[in-house]
């Protein structure tokens, strides 16, 4: 199973234009390598694009990781595995790719691609033109929803823009558009660091999974428009936020009290890789991803690529599921995450038949996660036989 899935990984991530560092020499994993062929297991991609317990998006930028992620959902060989549409954001503004996220969640499970200074990339066009979006009739009939003033329709499509002078007001018009789309404002409500990206990025995984709106704030204050969206929860909401004082201050927490009730996320962490790892154990109820067992899917980013968040949120969505954890360095996993998949490592007693399994969604070329650390990755995530304890 793991072998197909790492050839449908491979075969759209072809098609998408993205590379992979399997090779060390830039070209993608290649169908139909032969026996005979030069560099034929080079040709294969492996281990780069999967080991037994690992599969990877191997783009050399959060753009063609984005497009990558989106090809493998939407395989778009018949209309059944067609994106209704598609959200384009603006690789100037990373918190819009966290506040977007919560269209990858039902109802439009939409993947989340980007435009570039105005323009498309031509990892971005190809894809979309590959994906062919059928049409949201939840949103006016778009096939892509355009984020921000300056993202470019793309040629021969229906759009919705979402529109704002700056990061926070378009947050609070994701939010009111999100809430059309489900007939009422989510009655949960993360909220990220407006100002540091790689403590934002946790977030965007669990909006695309749960559909919660995800809004940006700043460390001392609550900006206007993002007082707005709360307010139209009536007193109501339950908000999270996410991060330590240091992050998010004391201050703010106390002015969300007459917004609803508040809690806080990773309050020890001491960077954002401890806050990932404390996301993926969080759970109050019903919010949160509770990972404290093994029989998961998670994902895997680098803090240096902030826009990854986006292809993240796809991969909290149907189908993976996957809490976002995060590495800070290409070359070494950080023990903070050595320690959670250990804590989190499968085991079986007797036979292995009807074992749960762990796998990690690497997203990023080995530039942002080293080979080394793939491999690493694997078998900490390796089902491993447990012998009973003796009386």
């Amino acid at each position: 199973m793991l072998a197909v899935t790492a050839l449908v990984v491979a075969s759209a991530l072809v098609g998408a234009g993205c590379q992979l560092g399997g090779g060390g020499d830039g070209r993608p994993p290649q169908l139909g390598a032969r026996a005979g062929d030069q560099d034929a297991a080079t040709k294969l991609g492996f281990p780069a694009v999967a080991t037994r317990n690992t599969v990877r998006v191997g783009g050399g930028d959060p753009v063609a990781d984005a497009a990558g992620v989106a090809n493998l959902f939407y395989p778009a060989t018949t209309s059944a595995t067609r994106p209704r549409t598609v959200v384009l954001l603006d690789t100037r503004r990373w918190q819009d790719a966290v506040a977007a996220a919560t269209l990858a969640a039902d109802p439009l499970v939409a993947p989340l691609l980007f435009s570039s200074g105005g323009d498309l990339p031509p990892v971005t066009g190809e894809t979309i033109r590959r994906l062919r979006p059928l049409g949201a009739d939840l949103a006016d009939d778009a096939q892509a929803i355009l984020v921000g003033n300056g993202v470019p329709a793309p040629a021969g499509l229906r759009v919705k823009r979402i529109a704002g002078d700056d990061p926070y007001a378009i947050a609070a018009e994701l939010d009111r558009f999100a809430a059309a789309l489900r007939r009422r404002p989510s009655p949960r409500v993360l909220l990220f660091s407006g100002e540091r990206p790689e403590w934002a990025m946790p977030a965007a995984a669990w909006a695309g999974f749960s559909g919660d709106s995800a809004l940006p704030v700043r460390s001392r204050s609550v900006p206007a428009p993002i007082q707005r969206a709360l307010a139209r929860r009536e007193g109501n909401a339950a908000i999270f936020l996410l991060g330590p004082e240091s992050l998010i201050s004391p201050r703010v927490e106390r002015s969300l009290r007459r917004f609803g009730r508040v809690r806080r996320i990773g309050e020890r962490a001491r960077n954002a890789v401890e806050l990932a790892v404390a996301f993926a154990r969080y759970r109050s109820g019903t919010f949160g991803w509770g990972v404290v067992v093994p029989g998961y899917n998670l994902a895997l980013a680098s803090t240096t690529r902030p826009l990854d968040a986006a292809a993240a949120a796809l991969l909290g969505s149907k189908g993976i599921f996957a809490p976002l954890l995060l590495t800070d360095r290409a070359d070494a996993l950080p023990r903070t995450v050595q320690q959670y998949l250990l804590s989190i490592q499968p085991g079986y007693e007797g036979t292995p038949q009807e074992a749960v399994y762990n796998r990690v969604w690497i997203l990023g070329d080995d530039r942002a996660v080293s080979l080394g650390v793939q491999g690493q990755i694997d078998r900490l995530t390796e089902l491993v036989p447990v012998q009973p304890q003796t009386p």
